[in-house]
């Protein structure tokens, strides 16, 4: 296939296009900077690679595509507000209308598990629930765009809403890095409360399996919940990723901060049965290979 990335040179698109071409696939990337230094690396041949903010995309790029990945939004940081919101909302409908009008229906477009709140879990796609943050709220409005052109024949659009992602190429600061690189450095690793509280995650590589599970139905649409099988408590994260970067037992818990919020979970039957798409990687898994990957 050839397949067109929007925002292929972030975390998540630096390893679909990776894994898409080691698949065979044709991957055209579109991002905001220039066409050097690392989306040079990631794209050797110039024609593979367009500067989003040089203008719109030609029509010949949109019509010779099987498919379009949509990863490109504002991501979600302390600050995210109606702006942000908008923007989302705004970049999802423009390449949704572009893709249109070059006859490109097959798209599969990066949603969250941020659309998800609630006590009623596994989340399952087919219940509505409020999103638990305007970041969220974002991925929502865009589903439900793509849906609506969906269902009037204009599009076959497949929403994968992702659990946590983890990865070596995601930003420093989130939890996952601060507990790679405490390992890394022989750190105790802190605890809050008991760590009792469940999150559920995927790994980027199996991320870039769903996206191309989901591409290649391209008569299909619909949302898809992307994670692995069962959620982690956040103590057995931290041990997990000690024990896979030889930092076993060197962890503590400050009693006096817990987390907050709820659990997650999300039903990923739907994933399955409909895409062919599971997760192969589980917690252990993951962390393992991150080792080999970075040492």
């Amino acid at each position: 296939m050839t397949i067109l990335v929007i925002g292929a040179t972030g975390f998540i698109g630096t390893e679909l296009t990776k894994i898409g071409r080691a698949a065979g696939h044709r991957m055209i990337g579109c991002g905001r900077s220039a066409w050097e230094g690392k989306n040079k690396a990631l794209f050797p041949e110039k024609e593979d690679y367009w500067c989003t903010a040089e203008g719109c995309l030609p029509a010949a790029l949109l019509q010779q595509a099987d498919c379009l990945v949509l990863l490109a939004a504002k991501r979600p940081y302390p600050g995210f507000c109606f702006e942000d919101y908008a923007e989302n909302v705004a970049v999802a409908q423009r390449y949704m209308q572009l893709a249109m009008e070059n006859g490109l229906k097959n798209i599969v477009f990066a949603s969250s598990q941020s659309v998800y709140t609630g006590d009623e879990r596994p989340w399952k796609e087919e219940v509505f629930s409020t999103p638990v943050n305007l970041y969220g709220a974002s991925k929502a409005a865009a589903e439900h765009l793509g849906l609506y052109y969906s269902a009037a024949g204009r599009l076959c659009f497949k929403s994968l809403r992702f659990a946590h992602v983890i990865g070596a190429g995601e930003r420093k600061g989130y939890l996952i890095n601060t507990l790679i690189d405490n390992a890394r450095e022989k750190k105790p690793q802190v605890v809050f409360g008991s760590g009792a509280q469940k999150r559920q995650y995927v790994y980027v590589k199996d991320v870039a399996a769903a996206i191309l599970a989901a591409a290649e139905k391209r008569e299909i649409s619909g949302v898809f919940n992307i994670a692995m099988p069962a959620a982690v408590s956040n103590l057995e994260l931290a041990e997990v990723v000690n024990a896979s970067f030889d930092n076993v037992g060197n962890l503590i818990h400050d009693y006096s901060r817990a987390m907050t919020g709820s659990d997650d979970e999300m039903s990923v039957e739907k994933a399955e049965r409909v895409l062919g798409f599971r997760a192969r990687y589980g917690i252990r898994e993951t962390f393992d290979d991150l080792a080999k990957e970075i040492g």
